[in-house]
């Protein structure tokens, strides 16, 4: 296990967050819910880089994808921490986070933030991309609402 996976583990229990740790001891999984479902949440912590992803419970389904990778893009303009990725083969949508790494993880009180960041941008967005799959609503309102 790395020292900054060390350090990870220990900030998570020290929160009381409840997660599952990989056998390859770099990679935590939390599950939070979320008004939509449960998100999943996956840490990554390489040799140089923290890396935060939030999953919501649902992928894009194919006839819909180049309307949210449009939608994702439309949302991402202008966002400071964070971004959302859309995988346009399979339909995997996620908010993800990368945080460079110095000498150690970044403080709890940043972690404080980083980590229901994800949570917090798919309950924001989600809706919008939710309206545009099933409502047929136009991608630019849609995120225009989603950001009022």
């Amino acid at each position: 296990m790395s020292v900054f996976a060390e350090q990870l583990s220990a900030y998570l229990d020290q929160s009381g967050l409840q997660y599952q740790q990989s056998d390859a001891s770099d990679v935590f999984q939390m599950c939070f819910d979320s008004e939509h479902g449960i998100n999943r949440v996956l840490v990554l912590v390489a040799d140089d880089l923290l890396q935060i992803f939030t999953y919501p419970p649902n992928k894009v389904i194919e006839a819909h994808r180049l309307a949210i990778a449009h939608a994702v893009t439309r949302a991402n303009f202008g966002l400071r921490i964070g971004q959302f990725e859309l995988d346009v083969d399979d339909g995997e949508l996620r908010y993800r986070i990368a945080v460079p790494l110095g000498d150690e993880l970044p403080s709890s009180d940043v972690l404080d933030c980083l980590l229901p960041l994800g949570g917090a941008m798919v309950e924001r967005y989600l809706p919008a991309f939710l309206s545009i799959i099933y409502g047929n609503e136009d991608v630019k309102l849609a995120i225009k609402a989603a950001e009022l």
